[in-house]
């Protein structure tokens, strides 16, 4: 939801910093308040791939198609957050953050005391954070017409004593404007109330299912490409002699190239037409917009080499750079081949999916002018079972390249910053 390009992009962190005040105002103790913060950021991931044109195409009242498929998003949230290590316990808040005092809210219809008092406060908090924000279809509210709205709203949406502590806060002047600065020195603090002093190393290949789960939820075609693209990768690697650090770079890169996917409107992902120049434009950002994201996490700003450069071609006309020949990172190289192989042999909106002879025909074809000779010979070599192991990957499983060290790393280099629609 924040790496998208729209009104969406900060809403959770909002909800968040929002939901902290109104707890600490309402008596919860730090580990609640730390609890609540970290569920506000991820009530809404389940969004992703479920229901994206209600924020990408947005209108004044969702229709009834797309208003069914957003409600199932908080249980899609909470089965996303129980996978999360250290955050299972805030599945419940993410899970009831729809819930209505009145009990016409969802999953479950919970009412009144019934709905734990997290979810209450980050209820009024997400529908304070929308009310704030400007949408497509109306301008942000006055501080005197949210007053109205959360009045009329007192025994149906909210409970008295959340809307009474927030109502109090904003007549007082107590609610800050949002600050992304403040946002992450908040976050810093109440992880230490959170997480242990020393995080399992299995997190790692946790976050990585988690993570590129999310990112081929994005586009229904492509369930299970991330890590297929992986698994490849990493044998690639192996037919090369890569050393291990290079197999872990390739296995991470592998699971998180396509990140900035997020970025990209359901509706360009999923056009069966040919794309307009603007439409493409989306899709040639997204090494650029993955590269960034990884860049602002310290210890995966190494992996930003294969995001940004995994749809440059060896003949230099791919981008978003057009690195030619072995000015494209090796890295990026063998990504790059097992994308392409990956995207050919899976269906898509726009076209059928292709058989693996054809696809590896198409891969030799293409030798010395859109992939590397050396990664090519690599990749053509690969054992049948290899092949027979990519396609048995299916969506939201979390099969991973078991290793000595884990793929969080300080580098000492940095990406600099292009792709096609196969990937």
């Amino acid at each position: 939801m924040g790496s998208a390009k729209g009104y969406l992009r900060d809403h959770g962190p909002m909800v968040a910093m929002l939901s902290t005040q109104i707890g600490k105002e309402m008596g919860l103790s730090k580990a609640e308040r730390s609890e609540l913060f970290f569920a506000s950021v991820l009530a809404d991931m389940g969004m992703v791939g479920l229901a994206e044109d209600a924020w990408e195409n947005p209108v004044s009242e969702l229709p009834p198609d797309v208003r069914a498929r957003v409600a199932l998003h908080p249980e899609r949230s909470e089965e996303r957050v129980k996978q999360i290590p250290h955050l299972e316990v805030m599945a419940p808040l993410v899970r009831h953050h729809h819930a209505w005092w009145d009990g016409s809210g969802y999953p479950d219809g919970l009412a009144g005391s019934e709905i734990p008092i997290g979810a209450q406060i980050l209820r009024i908090s997400d529908t304070v954070a929308a009310l704030r924000q400007q949408r497509p279809h109306r301008p942000p509210l006055s501080s005197e017409e949210i007053i109205e709205v959360i009045e009329q709203s007192v025994g149906t949406e909210f409970g008295s004593e959340v809307a009474n502590t927030y109502l109090a806060l904003l007549r007082g002047g107590d609610v800050p404007g949002y600050e992304l600065s403040s946002f992450r020195h908040t976050l810093l603090r109440v992880a230490q109330h959170v997480l242990p002093d020393e995080v399992s190393p299995l997190s790692s290949d946790q976050l990585l299912g988690i993570v590129s789960n999310l990112i081929d939820a994005k586009d229904p075609c492509t369930g299970g490409h991330s890590r297929r693209v992986a698994v490849l990768a990493v044998a690639v690697a192996e037919q090369l002699g890569l050393d291990d650090r290079m197999k872990s770079t390739l296995w991470a890169g592998g699971c998180l190239h396509d990140l900035g996917k997020l970025a990209v409107p359901l509706r360009v992902l999923a056009k069966k037409g040919k794309l307009t120049e603007e439409e493409f434009t989306y899709i040639r950002a997204h090494p650029t917009d993955g590269a960034e994201i990884l860049e602002n996490i310290p210890t995966l700003r190494h992996l930003t080499t294969v995001a940004r450069y995994h749809h440059e071609r060896w003949d230099g006309s791919g981008y978003p750079e057009g690195l030619s020949g072995g000015r494209i990172p090796m890295v990026a190289q063998i990504t790059a081949v097992c994308d392409s192989y990956d995207a050919m042999t899976s269906r898509r909106a726009y076209r059928d999916a292709r058989v693996h002879p054809a696809a590896m025909a198409e891969v030799a074809r293409c030798s010395g002018a859109q992939f590397g000779p050396k990664v090519s010979e690599a990749f053509l070599a690969l054992p049948e079972e290899t092949f027979e192991a990519s396609r048995a990957i299916k969506p939201e499983r979390t099969e991973r390249y078991s290793r000595n060290e884990p793929f969080f790393q300080k580098p000492s280099h940095r990406g600099s910053g292009r792709l096609s629609r196969s990937g």
